[in-house]
């Protein structure tokens, strides 16, 4: 197929633009596709200086008075396609063409552009005012592709091997197949030249050669073989030369040029194509152009063969335009952009910015929208900070950090063209994914220039985050955390909401120190003294009974609560069952009773006396306290029997419960079934389940329903293997 440049010919887009000569094409108005949509307007006489490209925004083709550029977005699936006027930079944006149509392509001097708007069929515009016209090139046949324009003429490739030319002169399409190339070529490239002239690259048994076509007679008029012609290389016609680029045997790229009708052709310089790169080749006059992508434009004088470098520098994509070219790259005195090269006063290349590259204007923040507080403690919740800019073409990057411990989160986004706003939705999370700690927070925007001209600016403040607090919240974030002990006795957490929603990526592991392993029973306690933080109970292998004051990030040192507590062998906590705010703890002794200690609120005596709520059950082999399941505002327990099922006890409110209800059967492969609080922000109590080996501890989410009937949904594997397991060795670790 045609040998397409690297800067864009390549893109995948649903529009075909080509540009055509506009002498006496009588265009006949046809309803197929709207007419382009003006996107800027700027008088001539306004124009007062180079005019600013958007950022991305790359020359494609160009015409006599104005030229084709294409944005590409940042997933390389859309792309915007502009006409600008040369004169002041008002540009018109592109219709888009029929679905699927790709590969556009563009001519040299003129100021139409073609749309397909079929399978055969094409529209041009005229981007001077005149009405578009519609050519049906069906005739082509299938699988014919729009490769260029020549005056009037679309010039067509079928096949890979023949050279189709159609034209509307009036009412009539006519259709001409080129003569003179052999049936079996493989066309690889073409170029037309403002010259009229239209140059053809095709290969025949492994053989490179050149043709010159006659557009009128619609034939090969001559041609030149060129075995060397380097892969990567333009080619180039004018009235009198024709120009390309060879490989040599030392893997160098030499500009070659030939007199059109004449045998024999000229080597000139060596081209700085670092073993591949795009070898760019323009006629202008008596000179020919050249360089290869990114590197620098030199001209040779094709009379007495004088040499002029570095007309440009970081050459990206070069068109003929007029009687002169249009180029992309970069001069010292006014950096990258577009500029035009012409001949001047003595007919050497001469070269005038068209356009920067990129906005000049310095940045500068003109509006500002950051609350100054914000709470996460709902599914969804957000806090939407936003920056109001003076102009578009910038890099924004927000930083949030949480000052009391310097963790934080990042964000940035690119406003291109004319978008000036930014706008960000913190969720309440880290960069990590870890729930957001409550507390001051400073944040920071910086805004900066994709191009590096017209200065950054940063902008600072400060937020405050109140999350609340959650029954099993040990990190001041208003969302629950796992706690773990290890079989080496160190006591770790996780925050819940991370591992729930990033399950496949590493989790944060907040250490909490040794010695745990003295314990033969840990308990996520819930809030049992004056401070609005969760706590924990922790048994000993003598009976008795420690409570650890939670600090918000951390646990306070232990309290001893009493002895006597080994007579216990089941208990569960966090869980308000007696209807005053306050979470409780039930514990079943050796001989199946089930008591209950109503808390107290004083971290010095943290319950009040044991209550008997009744017998039998020892027929339970766990117990959890998972909150209010059934809706009555009361806390309810969970406890599972020795087969395995489930069943769940509504409190009443009063320390006593209904009759027991089943959840389920299935619940004997689980270790520990932990009463974690709301791991999804949506108001119901969620469970936690684990399971497993040592070596293989695996969890698993229960989400609660709001329905006592059937109180939590299928249980979601989080898929992976806990982090916190020992390799290999026994006990298994603790999760509460």
């Amino acid at each position: 197929m045609k040998y397409l440049t690297p800067a864009g010919r390549n893109l995948a887009v649903a529009v075909t633009v080509t540009l055509a000569v506009t002498a006496g094409t009588a265009m006949a108005a046809a309803p197929a596709l709207a007419a382009p949509r003006a996107a800027t307007a700027v008088a001539a006489e306004q124009q007062t200086g180079p005019f600013a490209l958007a950022s991305g925004e790359a020359l494609y083709g160009a015409g006599s008075t104005g030229f084709v550029t294409f944005v590409r977005s940042h997933d390389g699936v859309n792309t915007t396609w502009q006409w600008r006027r040369s004169a002041d930079g008002s540009a018109t944006t592109l219709p888009k063409g029929a679905p699927d149509f790709v590969n556009p392509t563009a001519a040299t001097d003129s100021d139409l552009v073609a749309v397909q708007t079929g399978v055969s069929s094409y529209r041009l515009l005229d981007m001077a005012g005149g009405a578009p016209v519609d050519i049906d090139a069906g005739s082509v046949g299938e699988g014919a592709e729009l490769w260029e324009v020549a005056r009037d003429t679309l010039v067509m490739v079928r096949g890979g091997n023949s050279l189709h030319l159609v034209s509307k002169p009036a009412s009539s399409v006519v259709h001409r197949q080129v003569q003179g190339l052999p049936a079996d070529a493989q066309i690889r490239d073409l170029r037309y030249s403002p010259s009229g002239a239209l140059v053809v690259w095709y290969e025949v048994s492994g053989v490179k050669h050149l043709a010159v076509v006659d557009l009128a007679e619609a034939k090969v008029v001559e041609d030149r073989a060129v075995p060397r012609l380097y892969y990567a290389s333009q080619i180039a016609i004018s009235a009198t030369h024709l120009a390309w680029s060879e490989s040599n045997p030392d893997g160098s790229v030499t500009l070659v040029t030939a007199v059109r009708g004449a045998a024999g052709s000229t080597r000139h310089s060596t081209l700085d194509t670092d073993g591949g790169l795009f070898a760019s080749i323009a006629l202008l006059g008596d000179w020919v152009l050249s360089g290869a992508s990114e590197r620098e434009l030199s001209a040779v004088s094709l009379q007495d063969g004088t040499t002029v470098t570095g007309l440009l520098g970081g050459l990206r994509n070069m068109s003929a335009s007029g009687d002169g070219l249009l180029a992309q790259g970069s001069t010292a005195e006014h950096g990258k952009g577009l500029y035009r090269i012409a001949p001047d006063g003595d007919g050497r290349p001469a070269v005038t910015q068209v356009a920067t590259d990129g906005v000049r204007t310095p940045v500068a923040v003109v509006d500002e929208q950051v609350p100054a507080t914000a709470g996460f403690g709902t599914a969804g919740s957000t806090a939407e900070l936003r920056w109001k800019l003076n102009r578009g073409d910038v890099k924004v990057s927000l930083k949030l950090t949480h000052k009391a411990t310097g963790k934080s989160w990042t964000v940035g986004k690119d406003l291109l063209g004319t978008a000036t706003e930014a706008a960000f939705a913190w969720d309440g999370t880290f960069t990590n994914g870890t729930a957001a700690y409550n507390g001051a927070y400073a944040w920071e925007v910086d805004v900066s220039p994709l191009n590096g001209v017209g200065g950054s600016v940063t902008r600072n403040g400060t937020l405050q985050v109140a999350s609340g607090t959650a029954p099993h919240d040990y990190s001041d974030s208003g969302s629950p955390d796992l706690l773990v002990r290890d079989s080496t006795g160190r006591l770790a957490s996780y925050d819940v909401r991370q591992f729930v929603a990033h399950p496949t990526e590493p989790w944060e592991r907040t250490e909490r120190g040794g010695g745990w392993s003295v314990y033969d029973r840990l308990l996520s306690a819930g809030n049992l003294d004056a401070t609005p933080y969760a706590d924990v109970v922790a048994r000993d292998k003598d009976g008795v009974l420690w409570l650890y004051p939670g600090t918000g990030h951390s646990l306070a040192p232990r309290v001893r609560v009493g002895s006597g507590w080994g007579v216990y062998t089941t208990f569960a906590a966090g869980s308000d069952l007696t209807g005053d705010g306050r979470p409780d703890l039930v514990a079943t002794d050796t001989a199946g009773v089930l008591w209950l200690y109503k808390a107290t609120g004083d971290a010095a005596k943290p319950f009040e006396a044991r209550v008997r709520v009744g017998g039998g059950w020892n027929t339970y082999d766990l117990l959890t306290a998972p909150g209010d399941i059934g809706g009555a505002k009361s806390g309810d327990l969970l406890a599972r029997d020795r087969d395995g099922v489930l069943w769940l006890y509504l409190g009443k409110g009063d320390g006593t419960f209904a009759a027991r209800s089943k959840v389920g059967d299935g619940w004997k492969q689980f270790r520990h079934i932990v009463n974690v609080g709301d791991v999804d922000r949506d108001g119901r109590a969620d469970l936690i389940a684990e399971s497993g080996l040592p070596q293989s501890t695996l969890l698993h989410v229960y989400k609660g329903t709001g329905d006592w009937k059937a109180p939590f949904g299928r249980g979601t594997h989080l898929g992976v293997v806990s982090p916190y397991s020992s390799p290999y060795d026994a006990p298994a670790p603790v999760v509460f």
